[in-house]
């Protein structure tokens, strides 16, 4: 039979490699891996805005590499996913730093040298360039261009390897107001994105080695989804079931978490474990490869993102040589659970979903710990049953009440409010993972000047007003807040 080659058209193919669909944020990761494969011990990334010109830049310490790994470094597809590959390489499809980069701009420049003593070697990817040709061709930069290039991104280190991004087109959203804060917005976004998905390298929780991961000069601090690592005098997680099992021949390891409850974290800490500090959206399993978190959260249609769910988290870690079991996508964000695995994971989710709804039922059964809340639980052990009631002795309140002079007008008031709360309603808003129903705190500041200028014009004591804002954690300012607002009744 004839064949009859047909390569790939280097201009179409290119655009068409563009389009994988990384975010800004998983394209910086993607590099990444390759500086820890590399075993680097500290990695930076560096940014500017440039007048509307930006540059970024992954740099690392690690091995560094020869003129013939650079190239092939560079060649797309040089290393494929059936290759050997070290229990330590981040790698997967060969394809990562060219992809990732293309889907962020058309100058790709890789630097490098494995010890000081050598020139530093280049190669540049300028997508222009194999548009026009059409044809897949690299440049090599002469080696004082590419100490021009280190010294520009303030490449700190004797030797080891830097990837340089130029001539962005996707990263910028051309249509935003401010292109430049789009940009910033965009940078600490991804701040966010690489202190979650490297939490266990920063902080040398079993991994190979550990590494300094920054941007800017800044260090990136680990989040810390288990919630392993508490603020001093708080409470840990509670470590459920450690368990190793094997999927034919390759090993998994499934730990299941409960996180304390929620009035255990500070909001500085609460951001650490969850998105915004919210843990509804940052319950389920989460998946890591080598080390590497590639899938944070989520249940995978093995259970329901519940308000009684969003104290379990499951972490479940593979190797990289069982890519071939979870069918990991290029941009190692996706994978698809083994089928023998889900029914292993079935078990472990429903006990631990078990103990995070019981705790919450334990937790609703506690009386208010509030000193004067304007709402009160009642707890009805026979039925099993709650219900809220207006606090008929909370001092601001009353003072309100005791303007309406008819007793039975009174009494309908109270009766109509408490017999109306939408239980429903908050139940639902407080399941839905897209809805705030907590002030920002600059939010809060500005409710609460509204209400404490009403309560003063009201005729309540500027004491009882500062005694209503503190003392119902329902409304939630410090004392100090509080003072603030309070000094200034009369000027609003």
């Amino acid at each position: 039979m004839a064949t009859l080659p047909l390569p790939p058209l280097a201009g179409p193919f290119i655009q068409s490699l563009r389009s994988i669909g990384y975010s800004l944020e998983s394209a910086v990761a993607d590099v990444i891996d390759n500086s820890i494969s590399a075993q680097a011990t500290t990695v930076e990334v560096y940014t500017e805005w440039r007048n509307c010109d930006p540059v970024m830049a992954v740099m690392d310490d690690g091995l560094g590499m020869s003129p013939s790994e650079a190239q092939a470094a560079m060649q797309l597809g040089a290393v494929g996913p059936v290759n050997a590959r070290s229990a330590e390489d981040l790698g997967r499809f060969g394809m990562g730093l060219k992809t990732a980069s293309f889907s962020q701009c058309k100058s790709l420049s890789l630097i490098t040298r494995k010890d000081d003593s050598e020139i530093w070697y280049g190669l540049r990817w300028n997508l222009n360039l194999v548009e026009r040709e059409n044809s897949w061709l690299v440049e090599e930069i002469e080696s004082s261009e590419c100490q021009e290039v280190l010294n520009g991104i303030g490449f700190p280190f004797s030797k080891g390897t830097a990837v340089v991004w130029n001539d962005f087109d996707r990263a910028i959203d051309p249509t935003a107001a401010s292109g430049e804060r789009d940009y910033d917005r965009r940078i600490a976004a991804l701040i966010e994105h690489l202190a979650l998905i490297f939490h266990r390298f920063i902080r040398g929780d079993d991994v190979p080695h550990k590494i300094i991961l920054r941007l800017n000069g800044k260090s990136i601090e680990a989040k810390d989804p288990f919630a392993t690592k508490p603020e001093p005098n708080k409470q840990a997680s509670t470590l459920l079931s450690n368990e190793s099992i094997r999927l034919g021949s390759f090993p998994v390891r499934i730990k299941a978490y409960l996180l304390p409850h929620p009035t255990n974290f500070s909001h500085s800490f609460a951001n650490k474990v969850s998105p915004k500090g919210d843990h509804q959206s940052g319950q389920g399993i989460y998946i890591y490869r080598a080390g590497r978190l590639i899938v944070p959260g989520g249940w995978h249609k093995l259970a329901k993102a519940s308000e009684a769910n969003k104290l379990a988290r499951i972490q479940v870690d593979f190797t990289n040589d069982a890519d071939s079991l979870w069918r990991i996508d290029v941009r190692k964000s996706r994978i698809d659970l083994p089928s023998s695995l889900r029914e292993q994971l079935r078990r472990v989710i429903s006990q631990c979903a078990k103990k995070s709804s019981t705790t919450f039922t334990r937790r609703a059964k506690i009386p208010s710990v509030d000193l004067e809340p304007v709402w009160q639980r009642v707890f009805d052990r026979d039925k099993s049953m709650v219900h809220y009631v207006i606090n008929r002795e909370h001092s601001a309140l009353s003072e309100i009440l005791v303007s309406l002079v008819e007793p039975n007008t009174k009494s309908a008031l109270i009766e109509l409010i408490e017999s109306s709360l939408p239980i429903e309603l908050i139940k639902n808003d407080i399941s839905a993972t897209n809805i705030k129903i907590q002030l920002e705190p600059e939010d809060l500041m500005s409710q609460c000047k509204i209400l404490a200028d009403k309560l003063f014009k009201a005729g309540i004591d500027r004491d009882l007003i500062h005694r209503a804002m503190v003392n119902d954690s329902n409304i939630g300012l410090t004392s100090d807040q509080a003072d603030i607002i309070v000094s200034k009744l009369g000027d609003l």
